[in-house]
């Protein structure tokens, strides 16, 4: 099966030599980062691991896309930090019951109310941003079918990077328009691609 890196040089040719291993690594995640963003719910949740929470610790939710939050059997609703003191206070109109449970973000923390507990334990449903290498073949709890879009957006970025340090070391305008031209059609089928992602039912 071929690499990623292979799979981009289907597309466009050999890689530059002035470019290292380490950045395609780059161009794969962040591009991975970007897809995984607009694949539709219905889809991800396919893809979803539940994080347990039995305590008020909260759960750090960096580099993972947030599906959903459940406490002892009951969705929770997400709501603004600010609210945090009234969800607790009895006396509030925003107070939230065992059967009504929310949850925030505080500094990229998922903080559940009421707190979860051992016997009342909350699961949050995640998929991990998955870190993409060159000398892959497939991506790790990632939907098959969006594995292309992660290529074709990693080449814009190389080509974007190549069209760089031509202009920067004065290359013929002859090769930097036809970088160009080929950084035009690559994103238009990205766009394409990340279209039909959107709307995959």
């Amino acid at each position: 099966m071929a690499t990623f890196k292979q799979k981009m040089e289907q597309l466009v040719g050999t890689i530059d030599s002035s470019v290292a291993d380490t950045d395609l690594n780059v161009f794969l995640t962040n591009t991975a980062y970007e897809v995984l963003e607009i694949i539709p719910d219905k889809i991800a949740i396919r893809y979803t691991i539940d994080n347990e929470q039995t305590d008020n610790s909260g759960f750090n939710s960096t580099d993972n896309r947030v599906l959903g939050v459940i406490r002892n059997g009951f969705e929770a609703q997400e709501v603004s930090i600010g609210l945090s003191t009234q969800i607790e206070d009895a006396d509030s109109i925003h107070f939230r019951s065992v059967r009504t449970p929310v949850y925030y973000y505080d500094n990229g923390t998922i903080v559940i109310k009421p707190d979860p507990t051992n016997t009342e334990k909350a699961q949050i449903k995640t998929i991990a941003y998955p870190t993409v290498t060159h000398s892959g073949t497939a991506i790790t709890g990632f939907p098959d079918t969006a594995e292309y879009a992660v290529v074709l957006g990693a080449c814009v970025k190389y080509l974007y990077d190549v069209l760089n340090t031509a202009v920067n070391i004065d290359e013929d305008i002859e090769i930097t328009q036809a970088i160009k031209l080929q950084i035009d059609s690559l994103m238009q089928l990205y766009q394409q691609e990340l279209k039909r992602i959107s709307e995959i039912k």
